[in-house]
């Protein structure tokens, strides 16, 4: 980014902080701020400007204005004195945060294969997921919940709950370990059938999965694999079951069998499960863990979520990376929400750029395309997405 670039882009966002109404934290003047600004060294290098506090909010939204940040950060924890270095603060608890980005959901070797919107589709499905074990499993209202688009490539959790603000790291790793299902025992979801009596041989249906929790989630991913090989062909049914493990032919055209008998799924979907050999077992198992739980190319940002003591953007700043509002989401939109139209800042007004490299982004549900060395005329919002990631310098 050259200097003429730098200063429009920052005129910008100076634009945007006069005119948007900031969502402020819970507890502003008991949190640390940090921000990365549009120096001298920017974006090649980003500065954090940290350690700061505001007394009031008006403070704070004067400095947005005066500064316009490219970045702006608040502590997920509270402090006694957070303008003190961290050994000073007087840690007083923090709020429970998660961090959802497709970097963490697609490994550094595929992640090339997807355009920026693929991206997003992908780290959304894992959003519902980890939405869904923190309403389900944890038993967290969905008013506990702060739902918030990054402004690149993830989602972000707030729960700011008194019952939350206490846990430690170690507490707080434990919760990402059960959404990722991180050295949980999944044979503890299944227990003998209550129908078996008087110490009889167990049968082929003799387990049963306890139906809350994991147990829950199993059951489901047991019965959607299973219809899923039931509408394969058989060839291909038999190519999918042997991935699971090392299963040999005949075993899986016994489990095609089952997905197929619907007097045997209709006693599956009441949480009875056929005993399969241990090893079949333990490849199922294993197989619909992997599609439950949240994924991650290595897990979601433990980091984050376990470090009490984080930065996490504000909500309703800007991105210095794409010019994208870190948008909150309520979570009954969420499913509509689509932050290529739902976060964009920036209107319409054209705006001539040259393209520094070849790139292209869908935006408002229409397709805009550069090459490298072109002079394009493109509305501001694509011309300031572009310049942020580094693929334009305005003429």
């Amino acid at each position: 980014m050259n200097e003429k670039t730098r200063r429009f882009v920052r005129s910008k966002f100076e634009e945007y902080y006069r005119r948007a109404k900031i969502k402020i934290p819970k507890d502003s003047w008991m949190r640390e701020w940090g921000f990365v600004l549009f120096d001298q060294y920017f974006p090649e290098k980003l500065v954090m400007r940290r350690h700061k506090s505001f007394a009031t909010e008006g403070e704070l939204v004067n400095y947005l204005r005066e500064n316009a940040p490219a970045h702006a950060y608040h502590s997920a924890a509270i402090y006694k004195y957070p303008a003190a270095d961290m050994a000073n603060k007087g840690w007083l608890g923090a709020d429970l945060i998660f961090d959802l980005d497709a970097d963490h959901i697609v490994s550094e070797a595929e992640f090339q294969r997807y355009s920026y919107e693929g991206l997003l589709e992908l780290v959304k499905k894992e959003t519902v997921k980890l939405i869904d074990f923190l309403l389900s499993d944890f038993g967290f209202h969905e008013d506990d919940i702060e739902l918030v688009f990054s402004g690149s490539r993830g989602y972000h959790i707030h729960i700011k709950t008194e019952e939350v603000r206490g846990l430690g790291s170690r507490e707080r790793r434990e919760i990402v370990d059960y959404v990722m299902a991180t050295g949980l025992d999944m044979d503890s979801f299944l227990a003998v059938d209550s129908k078996e009596k008087g110490g009889e041989k167990p049968g082929r249906e003799d387990l049963k999965l306890i139906p809350e929790g994991w147990g829950k989630r199993l059951l489901k991913g047991l019965i959607d694999f299973l219809h899923e090989i039931a509408e394969m062909e058989e060839e291909k049914a038999i190519e999918e079951v042997k991935k699971i493990g090392e299963i040999k032919e005949k075993n899986a055209r016994d489990i095609i069998r089952i997905a197929k008998d619907e007097t045997v799924m209709k006693r599956i979907e009441r949480g009875q499960i056929p005993r399969f050999a241990k090893p079949i077992q333990e490849g199922i198992t294993k197989t619909v863990t992997k599609t439950v739980r949240v994924k991650s190319a290595d897990r979601p940002d433990e980091p984050v979520t376990a470090d009490i003591k984080r930065l996490i953007r504000l909500p309703t700043s800007l991105h210095g990376k794409s010019s994208l509002e870190v948008k909150p989401v309520r979570i009954e939109a969420f499913k509509d929400f689509d932050p290529l139209e739902d976060a964009i800042a920036f209107g319409d007004s054209p705006v001539e750029i040259s393209a520094a490299r070849n790139s292209s982004i869908e935006m408002k549900g229409e397709r805009y395309e550069v090459e490298e060395g072109e002079i394009a005329s493109l509305p501001e919002h694509v011309a300031l997405y572009f310049m942020c990631r580094g693929v334009a310098e305005i003429i």
